[in-house]
């Protein structure tokens, strides 16, 4: 047995969909717990399982759906819950904007009384530009795409 067949044995384990549903929920675990002990052998264990994981989602990308499906006789979604998650998502995102640019110009007005909050606006200032050009990045995109 070369080293090359059993590498994509052992990768091959990853195709089952409730296994990579486990181990999703094991690698964000890992990351919350490395997170909390400050340990960076946890987050070595976690870079390479998440790589592991991409790797394997990359491979499989095609039939990514059926994998994760799991029974295909049960309806996961149809057009009406895509439609409200895509309304709750953007209002979401404009909510959240919203509530990060208030914050920003709240800590702007205290500026005075506290000189070293400015870079904290700042930096809400720009992480909200960021995600409004992305925002409008994705809309170009999908409305090209489809």
């Amino acid at each position: 047995m070369d080293e090359k067949s059993g590498i994509l044995k052992i990768l091959s384990i990853f195709e089952s969909g409730l296994f990579i549903k486990i181990l999703s929920v094991f690698i964000v675990g890992l990351w919350i717990i490395s997170i909390i002990l400050s340990n960076l052998y946890i987050v070595i264990m976690a870079v390479i399982l998440s790589c592991a994981l991409g790797t394997v989602l990359y491979i499989h990308r095609s039939n990514l759906k059926e994998i994760l499906k799991g029974n295909s006789n049960i309806l996961v979604e149809d057009e009406r819950t895509q439609f409200i998650n895509e309304k709750a998502a953007t209002m979401t995102l404009g909510i959240s904007q919203m509530m990060i640019l208030w914050v920003g110009i709240i800590i702007i007005n205290f500026k005075n009384e506290y000189p070293s909050s400015l870079p904290i606006s700042c930096t809400l200032f720009i992480i909200t530009a960021f995600c409004i050009v992305l925002y409008l990045f994705a809309r170009i995109y999908y409305n090209r795409k489809f």
